[in-house]
């Protein structure tokens, strides 16, 4: 049985994707030969290479249906979560009160509130059995209805109450409100969408818990916080292939009920959270990725088109209230996208790219021999813009090569996709496709002066560790799928 799975690898992937890795690191060389300050990045990535080969073997001599078991739901891990959640709200409202005193805070502002902690755990648990013991068995949509109504007029009545019992004291009232609020919503979730059983997945939520410990032991760099330790580990990297493997599990789970309108905004918000969260660190690009993720695999789940316009179009209409809360730098990013004349300077390294790619012409100036690259004109040139480097030293036909060699693993995925033995594995592939292709395009179209720039590496080919070691594990996961696919009637 082991020799037959082997017999089913895909040696031309791993052929196509070694070739890509050594494009890079020949790249990668060049771009960095005469650049002082750098810790031999060539020599790192050899390790990071070799590394992630040896993620991909064992990856794929894994049988990709063992992770259900790191999935099999586990109830009580919904009403946990949301008690630490009621626990982060406290203790956020009480670090903003200390932030908004403009001096030194007291003790007394720190002193835990565990009243509203205690009622706000108490009211998780209550909905927690309302649910096991009633509202799980609700079938009828009518009831569902009524009960979101009346607990909508509830929720209302009590904040009016407490509001004139307090006479609008925010001091008093506000954690109050917070907890309360996070256990309506809950009822009102397990009323409806449901996407509080999504906290059942031990994975999804190991997930959340590694995004959120970021905010709290993460490593500043760059004016963001998105490493744990010496910048070694980046978890949002790891959460691209941990999205993919729970959004699989959950489209496979409700795959008759795929094409309806709620599984799909189930999905949404199941990807929405690590998003937000991603993007608090603040990090644009890879939340981004993860949307890219969703949208490749609920296309591949079956979605109809109408709901896909109907989010489209809600998705322009949330525009002007996204736009209010990028941060200044995002913003300006876009802008200088729209206007490049508004801000030359910021706009020089995009400038130097396109001089780059336009100066290679048919074959290039040859491997180290680039102006703008070795002249250190173009910054940042063995990471986000290592495509123009490509351009500008092999040329037109230099960088086509690169992108065939990108094309052809997304043509050997999409192959192994369609001739998966489960929706579970399908689904898989195409998560780790949509997230090279997407980078691919959002990379290059960067260099190009067609996107906005971005932090997005070019697949197996920029200068990093955590991205590289995060696609080597997707392409072993894809051949996982490929080693146990459905067996031909000639076979």
């Amino acid at each position: 049985m082991a020799r037959r799975s082997w017999r089913n690898f895909d040696y031309l992937l791993l052929m196509g994707l070694v070739l890509l890795a050594a494009y890079g690191l020949v790249m990668i060389y060049s771009a960095t030969i005469n650049t002082l300050g750098l810790d031999d990045p060539l020599q790192r990535q050899v390790v990071f290479v070799a590394a992630g080969l040896v993620i991909l073997l064992v990856t794929a001599s894994i049988d990709y249906r063992l992770l259900d078991i790191v999935q099999h739901p586990i109830p009580v891990l919904a009403p946990l979560v949301l008690a630490l959640g009621v626990v982060v709200l406290v203790v956020s409202w009480h670090m903003s009160r200390v932030s908004a005193l403009q001096a030194a805070p007291s003790l007394e502002v720190f002193r835990p509130d565990l009243a509203p902690v205690a009622v706000g755990a108490v009211l998780v648990i209550v909905v927690y059995m309302l649910d096991r013991s009633w509202l799980e068995r609700l079938d009828l949509t009518l009831q569902r209805f009524l009960l979101v109504v009346v607990v909508t007029i509830a929720a209302g009545a009590a904040y009016l109450a407490l509001n004139r019992a307090t006479a609008g004291d925010p001091a008093s009232l506000s954690p109050y409100l917070l907890v309360g609020g996070l256990a309506v919503v809950y009822l009102l979730d397990c009323l409806t969408l449901r996407f509080t059983d999504t906290l059942r997945n031990p994975l999804y939520v190991l997930m959340l818990g590694t995004l959120g410990i970021v905010f709290v032991i993460g490593q500043v760099s760059g004016g963001a916080q998105r490493w744990l330790g010496a910048g070694g580990i980046q978890p949002s990297e790891l959460s691209k292939i941990m999205v993919i493997i729970v959004l699989a599990k959950f489209l496979e789970d409700r795959e008759e009920a795929g094409g309806q309108f709620g599984a799909i905004i189930t999905s949404l918000c199941l990807v929405g959270v690590p998003m937000a969260l991603i993007y608090l660190q603040p990090d644009l690009g890879t939340a981004l990725t993860l949307g890219a993720i969703w949208l490749a695999m609920i296309w591949m789940a079956g979605i109809r088109f109408r709901y896909l316009v109907l989010l489209f179009g809600g998705g322009l209409a949330a525009l002007p209230l996204v736009w209010m809360n990028l941060e200044e730098y995002m913003q300006k990013r876009l802008l200088l996208f729209v206007n490049p004349n508004s801000d030359p300077d910021s706009y020089f390294n995009v400038h130097q790219a396109l001089v780059s790619i336009g100066s290679g012409g048919w074959t290039g100036k040859g491997l180290t021999h680039g102006t703008q690259s070795q002249l250190h004109f173009l910054r940042v040139r063995h990471t986000d813009f290592i495509f123009a480097v490509t351009a500008e030293e092999m040329g037109f036909l230099g960088a086509v090569a690169m992108l065939g060699l990108i094309f052809f693993l997304l043509w050997r995925m999409l192959r192994i996709a369609g001739r998966a033995r489960d929706t579970f594995g399908r689904l898989l592939v195409t998560g780790v496709a949509g997230l090279i292709f997407f980078q691919s395009a959002i990379n290059i179209g960067m260099n190009l002066g067609l996107m906005p720039v971005t932090g997005i590496p070019l697949p197996f080919v920029s200068y990093g560790g955590s991205s590289l070691l995060t696609l080597m594990l997707g392409i072993g996961l894809a051949e996982s799928v490929a080693m146990r696919r459905k067996k031909l009637e000639f076979d």
